[in-house]
């Protein structure tokens, strides 16, 4: 078998209009399918292939673990490497997060943070707190109130009676600000939007808020201007609500360091964590908390009312230690950094004076395209010529994989790149991604 398209086989594939090559093995950035054709892989999947496709270092600690014991269940026992997992973590995060629970996929633990933070606010006797502040653009998931936080109108279109209501507030977009100067204005700008919700919904009602510090494709690896974190907490700390870190996609060394939350000044009550934890060896996220909350909880119903199959699985864990271990003996992070200064360097030189190219945005090796019909507006392309489509299956034909965004200018029309390579990748693996890219889109986007 060396293609699969719909009605052939019996998997439900994602898209029902288009020929799947069947994948043969990884290695390294590289993957491959059964007729032998190479791919770049430039976006790790889906930015989760954290140290490379073929990685005997963690695929040989994951097999030790499946043969020794794959699974337990959380209710009954805990693993010495589901505590070294969450020992190390913990370590490592921001100050104050000192417990860690760990799922499988994004959308479950963005899931329990909300039911954590939920949870808490009916032990402190303040039931009402039940809405949750989200932004738009943003994602955090495609479970059902993940998905009704997401701002991604698209969506949700078939979705639209199962969903839940949420506040909204804008986020921090560099290239659609409408600001003269988003460095200097952007943060007091952002903060005041958010102020005014508050004050609009009723801060007593109000149980969280949720951001992912670099948005993810949504928005193309948008940063946020200096300070906008540090007013984001005064604002949350004065009103009493808990702030929620979602770095599923912006975490684990992708930023160039390992929590994006460091970077940018952002100091979460709640932190959670998936994708590069694992680097796709298995399913894993993780959810970090602080003590002083689950000690709440412990003197009033007696614990947080939350678990799955799958919780605390050291089949599972052993994947994130493995990727930790490997992260240390490699210097992973540090490397990203270093690989993600050259791609921003090179984006910059090549691809950004390209024709249609808008922006290019982003930090360490998380990396945003936007492709606009014409830069001087900004205007976007109308969505029914699906111009990031028709590219990256150009570069696919070509060998490179990155991930397409859509919708992000005004909810229906926009095209995003999305670049998120393995955070292995070297030099000459920065440099041909690019030059692929800037192929495609010049062959893709030439001005008649």
């Amino acid at each position: 078998m060396e293609s699969v398209r719909y009605p052939e086989g019996h998997v439900l594939l994602r898209n029902l209009g288009r020929t799947y090559p069947v994948v043969s093995h990884g290695q390294g950035v590289y993957l491959f399918d059964r007729q032998g054709k190479r791919y770049l892989d430039g976006s790790a999947g889906a930015l989760v292939a954290s140290v490379g496709h073929g990685n005997r270092e963690v695929a040989a600690r994951v097999h030790e673990q499946l043969v020794q014991v794959a699974y337990v269940n959380g209710t009954h026992f805990t693993s010495e490497v589901t505590e070294q997992l969450a020992a190390r973590l913990c370590a490592m995060a921001p100050a104050g997060l000192d417990r860690a629970a760990f799922l499988g996929s994004g959308s479950e633990v963005i899931e329990a943070a909300i039911k954590f933070a939920r949870q808490l606010w009916v032990e402190r006797g303040e039931p009402q707190r039940a809405k949750v502040i989200a932004r738009m653009p943003s994602y955090h998931g495609n479970t059902l109130y993940a998905l009704s936080m997401s701002g991604r109108p698209h969506y949700k279109r078939f979705f639209g009676p199962l969903l839940s209501e949420v506040v909204t507030t804008a986020a921090p977009y560099p290239y659609r600000s409408g600001l003269d100067d988003y460095e200097r204005e952007g943060a007091a700008h952002y903060a005041r939007l958010l102020e005014e919700t508050i004050v609009r919904e009723g801060a007593e009602t109000i149980a969280a808020f949720i951001a992912e510090p670099v948005i993810g494709s949504s928005a193309g690896a948008a940063v946020p201007p200096p300070g906008y974190f540090e007013r984001v907490g005064e604002i949350c700390r004065r009103h009493g609500i808990l702030m929620i870190a979602d770095e599923v996609m912006c975490g684990c060394g992708r930023t160039g360091r390992f929590f994006a939350s460091e970077l940018l000044g952002f100091s979460p009550d709640l932190l959670v964590l998936g994708k590069g934890l694992s680097g796709g060896y298995v399913p894993l996220s993780a959810l970090l908390v602080k003590q002083a909350h689950l000690e709440e909880m412990r003197l009033g119903s007696g614990g947080f009312m939350h678990a799955q199959t799958y919780l605390q699985a050291p089949a599972m864990t052993a994947a994130g230690v493995a990727v930790l271990d490997y992260f240390e003996r490699h210097d992973v992070v540090n490397h990203a950094a270093r690989m993600g200064e050259r791609l921003h360097r090179r984006l910059r030189e090549v691809v950004l004076p390209l024709p249609h190219v808008g922006s290019v945005q982003g930090v360490g090796l998380i990396a945003g395209v936007e492709l606009v019909e014409d830069e001087a507006t900004r205007r976007p392309f109308p969505r029914a010529r699906k111009v990031v489509e028709g590219l990256l299956d150009r570069l696919f034909e070509e060998g490179l994989i990155l991930w397409p965004n859509t919708g992000h200018a005004d909810g229906t029309d926009g095209d995003l790149v999305m670049i998120g390579p393995p955070l292995t990748i070297t030099e000459g693996e920065v440099d041909e991604l690019v030059e692929k890219l800037a192929q495609g889109i010049t062959h893709c986007l030439e001005r008649p």
